[in-house]
């Protein structure tokens, strides 16, 4: 495992946290409670909760494109001489 690797490993784990604590929560809307004979409002409790489902494709995504650069860098990485003038 070359240096390219280990900084694409600790950046893709960086993007997955990222993308799933930004996924955008979705409200359950529970326990409406109604009383006509006060005219009050409709009680509503909300409780918001990240979707599971867009939260796994943002992590699929995130997970694919770092193994994807993961294996395309896993070549050596070779440097070339510097070129020198030959002596005359």
């Amino acid at each position: 495992m070359n240096i390219l690797q280990r900084i694409i490993l600790v950046l893709g784990a960086a993007v997955l946290v990222i993308a799933i604590l930004t996924t955008p929560p979705v409200v359950i809307l529970q326990g409406t409670h109604a009383k006509p004979s006060a005219g009050q409002f409709v009680q509503i409790e909300l409780q918001p909760v990240i979707s599971v489902a867009t939260a796994s494709m943002r992590a699929v995504g995130v997970i694919g494109a770092t193994v994807l650069l993961f294996f395309a860098l896993k070549g050596e990485i070779k440097r070339r001489p510097k070129k020198t003038k030959p002596k005359k």
